[in-house]
């Protein structure tokens, strides 16, 4: 009897055991804080600032597991070399392997920017650089800088700054800069251990990063009117001011884009597209909620080009006249696709515009299928805002343009990087009525000629020319309906 009780007592414990160890949740013991520390460098071989270098490969050892991220493209040999090094990881370890031979009595820098990381919590070692001499003493002179969109103002990163001892003007086409650093994201750059000597010193804001300039319609360029002359001291403070030479959307009187000519089989396709739907000629107003800007031409869009127009055949009306009134002016684009319509329009008038059937032929002869009326209203005054700006010149402005009074100040308002409003500053004020109510940028143009817009520099053709300069106060100001907003500037 008392035997079958401790089997009976044994066979439960062991079945409250099954039972227990399938339900109880193990949970690991809680972890520190995230590392958030890059890797240490524990030892190099051979070591930083060597000098008479001949090594071939160089050992890098840190406190943790590394890897490399995007080296290819990260890495900076200055002064350039003809193939980048190869450089590798594991475990510990970096290694990196240098293809070419290097110059004799130079100093060169390997700079890895943010490309070793952890492999745990990929943490970068930022701006990790490796400096050597194949002489016998390192060169430490540095020119530093910035660079800028000219037309923007703004800050401009990841632009190739590039140091050239060749001073043709062409230099910067057809060979690879002697020195060669790259602008972080707040727009500096920065050359170290450089030689003295003279340079001529350009930026290239490029896709391909051939370090080449080679596409003047798609590629910013910035360059020095004077040669950097490095001699014991250090030059800082440079201002690239990065333009693109020539704008691609201006199109050479008479030039045509290419065209291929479709095979046999797509021209039909496209006779039978033509024959089921052919397009119409139609009128699209261009207005903010059937409401007409105040201040300016009403634009009408036609969804073919046209071939002709007959002016005649356009009338406006005044609701209350109830009888057309005079357009002051019509004029179509250079694409025939977009008209303008100048009026002095009255605040909250209703009109109507009436558009007969005949008066536009588009390039595939065709007309309207009837007469269009466009019914709308022109805006309130209280639809609107205004600013009153007042700018200063700093005594460091004033002092650079040394009395120059040829320089206009023009205010610009940027709305989706588009300048949406701008005048020239008279007696330090300028003051705009008429804004539609929404956030804005102001940006002030050093307008060098007068024509009251930005103008590009100018490299390969004679004579060179900086673009203008514009400065950019990037903090937004909401301009409101029926409100005024004071804005008191510094330059």
């Amino acid at each position: 009897m008392i035997q079958r009780f401790r089997s009976l007592v044994l066979g439960l414990i062991v079945i409250a055991s099954f039972f227990l160890s399938r339900c109880a949740n193990i949970v690991p013991p809680g972890g520190g804080p995230r590392d958030t520390l890059p890797p240490l460098l524990l030892a190099v071989d051979p070591p930083d600032s060597s000098l008479h270098f001949k090594s071939r490969k160089v050992h890098f050892t840190f406190d943790e597991y590394v890897e490399m991220d995007n080296v290819f493209d990260k890495m900076i040999v200055s002064p350039t070399l003809k193939r980048v090094p190869t450089v590798t990881s594991k475990l510990r370890t970096v290694t990196m392997e240098i293809k070419d031979t290097l110059a004799p009595n130079t100093t060169y820098t390997f700079n890895f920017s943010d490309a070793i990381k952890d492999v745990n919590e990929r943490n970068p070692i930022i701006d990790f650089a490796y400096v050597v001499s194949t002489g016998d003493y390192l060169d430490s002179l540095q020119v530093l800088g910035r660079t800028i969109d000219a037309e923007t103002g703004k800050i401009d990163s990841n632009v190739s700054v590039m140091l050239y001892r060749n001073h043709t003007d062409s230099v910067v086409s057809k060979e690879k800069p002697v020195y060669y650093a790259r602008s972080k994201g707040n727009g500096t750059f920065w050359f170290k251990n450089l030689a003295p000597g003279d340079y001529k010193l350009f930026a290239i804001k490029e896709e391909d990063r051939d370090l080449q300039y080679t596409q003047p319609t798609t590629e910013l360029i910035a360059f020095q009117d004077s040669l950097i002359h490095l001699r014991e001291t250090n030059i800082k403070d440079l201002t690239m001011l990065l333009f693109i030479e020539q704008d691609s959307t201006i199109k050479v009187p008479g030039e045509q884009p290419p065209t291929e000519e479709p095979a046999p089989e797509e021209k039909e396709k496209e006779k039978d597209k033509d024959k089921k739907k052919k397009p119409r000629l139609q009128i699209q107003p261009q207005l903010d909620q059937n409401q007409q800007e105040l201040d300016t031409p009403m634009v009408l869009n036609f969804t073919i080009p046209l071939a002709h127009m007959d002016s005649t055949q356009f009338h406006l009306v005044e609701d209350t006249l109830l009888k057309p009134v005079n357009i002051a002016h019509m004029k179509l684009d250079s694409t025939r696709s977009k008209l303008t319509l100048k009026y002095l329009w009255k605040e909250g008038m209703h009109y109507r515009l009436i558009v007969d059937k005949t008066a536009a032929t588009d390039t595939l002869n065709q007309q309207m299928t009837k007469a269009d009326t466009i019914n709308f209203s022109a805006k309130k005054l209280s639809d609107y805002g205004k600013l009153f700006l007042k700018l200063k010149l700093s005594d460091s402005t004033a002092a650079a343009l040394k009395g120059d009074t040829s320089i206009h100040f023009v205010v610009q308002l940027v709305k989706d990087k588009d300048v949406k409003y701008s005048g020239v500053v008279v007696n330090g004020t300028w003051t705009k009525t008429l804004i539609t109510p929404s956030e804005y940028e102001i940006r002030i143009l050093l307008d060098e000629n007068g024509n009251g817009k930005w103008d590009r520099g100018v490299y390969y053709k004679h004579p060179k020319k900086q673009p203008e300069r514009v400065v950019s106060f990037p903090e937004k100001k909401n301009i409101k309906a029926n409100w005024g907003v004071k804005e008191d500037l510094t330059l």
